[in-house]
């Protein structure tokens, strides 16, 4: 990794495209100052007392006020806490909850009970650890030989389940594609007591990893 510094902060970034995680995103360009004479967010005209602000999250401008909290930015891999606008501020609040604790649990990973399809009318069971690689790139499955690490581009859909004896998400569904083919697997949180909570919890986190790459493969480039 290498430290950079650009005009919205110092950055600690990963040099090795291969290396990048698939959840940082890269800076937004920033809205020139010239072609904003209104703040983005209260339309409070610019003057020489309300001053220009960019946010470091969107790049739009605003003023002071619709722009004053510095918050934490693990997504762009800023060192420091930069300006966010009050819109950014959620999303970023809740982007910071998966940097900071999903993350951790993803990679740490959780025992299942795994179902894959071997052709079209066979299935196999088989008890193992899933966990997300430590550049959260790929799902590895410890304890089994029947599917390699799984890309998280190659999957097509993602689905939850409520287990009816349990009441909770307990069962995960993912469709990916492999050789041009679709493909089927499912996870179960299949074990009772501690391991079963952590599975449960395993998989509200894959969740919403999903759905952040699902959103940002829409919407920008990933560095």
């Amino acid at each position: 990794k290498k430290l950079i510094k650009s005009k919205s902060g110092l950055r600690i970034v990963t040099e090795k495209e291969d290396q990048r995680s698939p959840f940082i995103i890269q800076e937004p360009q920033w809205v020139p100052d010239k072609e904003t004479t209104n703040c983005t967010n209260c339309s409070v005209k610019f003057g020489f007392t309300t001053r220009k602000h960019h946010c470091r999250r969107c790049g739009q401008i605003f003023c002071n006020l619709c722009c004053e909290k510095k918050v934490e930015l693990p997504r762009m891999c800023f060192v420091d806490p930069v300006r966010i606008c009050l819109t950014c501020e959620s999303l970023t609040r809740r982007e910071n909850k998966f940097f900071q604790k999903d993350l951790k649990l993803l990679t740490n990973g959780a025992i299942f009970l795994f179902r894959s399809q071997k052709n079209v009318n066979t299935y196999q069971d088989q008890l193992m650890r899933c966990k997300l690689s430590l550049d959260h790139r790929y799902l590895l499955f410890d304890g089994i030989e029947i599917i390699e690490p799984l890309d998280l581009n190659h999957i097509l859909s993602l689905k939850v389940h409520c287990d009816k004896l349990s009441g909770s998400n307990s069962i995960l569904d993912l469709e990916y594609s492999q050789n041009g083919d679709s493909k089927m697997l499912t996870l179960a949180a299949a074990i009772d007591g501690p391991e079963k909570k952590v599975g449960i919890n395993w998989i509200a986190a894959f969740q919403e990893a999903y759905n952040m790459l699902d959103k940002f493969n829409d919407d920008q480039p990933v560095i």
